[in-house]
């Protein structure tokens, strides 16, 4: 039977300077921007310059990732360590503690506001940047959206905590900040997906599915602009006063 129409996962075994940190269940490609997106999710990271290697070895479904962190990182590794594995559409499992699961989170610094921008356009340039999806299906895609509308840059996984994770490593390796962009995401938003928004101070998340309420509890807490863009109806700002455009 031909599974060639259906995508990929495998699993990834994190390890950190000799720890066994993670594994995860993610799509196998741009696997160095997700090592550095979710190392920087997770907080063990504060810049790319932190990681000093990435060893990709691929075996069938089953592949280990070993990387070298500075050494200043180490404490963080020892202490957070998962014990389970995690899968692609979790982004809490084998976390053990609470305060693992909602670290504080700093204010965003950013001013940029994205209230007049043209959102109705945004669905369609988000689906011409969806390669792999229209490929196989069943992918969640983050993208990285300029002022004018355009698509910057676009990462995709079958876990939507990865896909983000994804651009998030891509911005990082490239020594970029989305302070002045947004960043859109095709998946349903919960509160994880905002905390990674609030950590690379990203001043606007788009979400082209409905925001859970502790999703828009923390995003107004933070300053981070949160836009739902339902697919027929109008899109809708939850900065402060929710309201739509």
């Amino acid at each position: 039977m031909q599974l060639s129409h259906l995508p990929e996962e495998v699993a990834l075994a994190l390890n950190i300077n000799g720890i066994n940190y993670a594994v995860m269940l993610a799509s196998p490609f741009d696997i160095d921007d997700f090592v550095v997106g979710f190392l920087y999710s997770e907080q063990l990271i504060s810049h790319n310059h932190d990681v000093h290697d990435i060893d990709i070895v691929a075996s069938d479904d089953q592949w280990q990732i070993n990387i070298q962190l500075a050494n200043r990182c180490l404490a963080k590794v020892s202490q957070q360590a998962r014990s389970v594995r995690t899968s692609a559409s979790c982004g809490l499992c084998g976390i053990s503690a609470l305060e693992q699961a909602f670290p504080p989170l700093p204010q965003i610094s950013s001013t940029f506001n994205y209230r007049d921008a043209k959102l109705d356009c945004i669905r369609q340039a988000v689906s011409s940047r969806q390669v792999k999806s229209a490929q196989t299906g069943a992918l969640h895609g983050a993208f990285l959206l300029l002022p004018g509308g355009r698509i910057a840059a676009a990462r995709e996984d079958i876990g939507r905590h990865n896909a983000l994770d994804k651009l998030l490593g891509h911005l990082l390796r490239h020594n970029q900040r989305p302070e002045s962009f947004a960043i859109v995401i095709t998946s349903r938003c919960g509160i994880e997906l905002v905390q990674k928004a609030i950590l690379i101070n990203c001043p606007c998340l788009i979400s082209l599915a409905s925001p859970s309420q502790q999703a828009v509890h923390l995003a107004q807490a933070h300053g981070l602009q949160l836009i739902h863009i339902p697919k027929f109806d109008a899109p809708i700002s939850y900065q402060g006063e929710s309201h739509e455009f």
